[in-house]
């Protein structure tokens, strides 16, 4: 059990199978229209998190949460720093280590058992995008194709559906509400599900404050909280080490 835990843990916050791509599919998928657009589902998002201005300032942002599986608690930490290309995932349990994920100067790494691997150039890129707090705003930057799917269901609400499309493990599904824009969940085929509940507003910007994780490694979802969230910190160096 510890082991599948770690295991997770090594991607836990590259966020985002319930289901593999073409597994299980739970969604059911409507008609494509044609008056829906990337750009349409893109922009309402935006506009509900807080606008494109407050959401470009965010320079870097330090997320804490806890997470509970079968009665064994995870503490998560993340920083991502799009204005020095840096990242930090850091998931620890009764005060050790499970695993360690830096992005520093283009170089990627991940410590897990006293064993470290780096990452190659193209697991560099997948987290490369990792770094943008709110990576919509920088498609074209990081060289992301974006096309639509058409509509699904998602815990009771009609949502956008939108593949995100990086190149191997990058690759991404999000869906977005129709009703609200914000977010609703992301799928990757190498970490899993991840469902975005109870938004807040957090400096004017609104930012999901609990998140529900299922993966075919773990045997039910786990549920994660957020504790904290700041933007735009002084970051200390050695974080990145």
């Amino acid at each position: 059990m510890k082991k599948s835990i770690l295991i997770f843990a090594l991607a836990l916050l590259a966020l985002p199978v319930a289901t593999k791509a073409g597994m299980e599919e739970k969604e059911s998928l409507s008609i494509v229209k044609v008056d829906n657009s990337v750009k349409e589902v893109i922009d309402s998002y935006v506009k509900a998190t807080g606008g494109e201005a407050n959401m470009k300032a965010v320079r870097n942002m330090e997320m804490k949460m806890q997470a509970e599986i079968q009665g064994m608690m995870l503490d998560i930490s993340s920083v991502v720093d799009r204005e020095n290309q840096r990242l930090l995932n850091l998931t620890e349990m009764d005060g050790n280590v499970l695993s360690k994920t830096v992005l520093k100067d283009g170089v990627g790494k991940v410590t897990a058992m006293g064993q470290e691997q780096v990452f190659t150039e193209e697991q560099v890129e997948a987290v490369r995008n990792q770094v943008y707090a709110f990576r919509e705003l920088y498609l074209d930057e990081l060289g992301i194709n974006v096309t639509y799917g058409g509509t699904a269901e998602i815990e009771g609400e009609q949502a956008h559906k939108l593949i995100f499309e990086i190149g191997g493990e990058g690759n991404t599904t999000e869906y977005y509400s129709v009703a609200t824009g914000l977010k609703l969940q992301t799928e990757s085929t190498e970490i899993g599900t991840v469902i975005y509940k109870d938004y807040q507003e957090v400096d004017g910007l609104m930012m999901p404050m609990a998140m529900s994780i299922t993966n075919s490694m773990m045997p039910m979802p786990m549920e994660a909280r957020v504790i904290s969230i700041l933007f735009n910190q002084d970051l200390d160096d050695t974080l990145f080490n």
